[in-house]
């Protein structure tokens, strides 16, 4: 997939299960921050999609999403 997430997987792969967490505590570090906006909205499709089996939305507000692993 070219237009993949800048995700870390070892950051993703540290979150305990059922805990929630935000694109901002699983991005790369080297991704610049004025690209987030669009990396994460590309992160979130990515999760309603499937790409992350133990990933889902857990609550949407209207500037904020918060996902929680499986």
């Amino acid at each position: 997939m070219l237009n993949k997430s800048h995700i870390d997987l070892n950051k993703l792969n540290k979150v305990p299960s059922n805990h929630p967490f935000e694109y901002k505590d699983v991005v790369s570090d080297n991704l610049p921050t004025e690209d987030h906006g669009i990396d994460g909205r590309r992160f979130k499709s990515e999760v309603e999609n499937g790409k992350y089996e133990n990933v889902v939305v857990n609550k949407e507000t209207d500037n904020r999403v918060q996902y929680r692993k499986l």
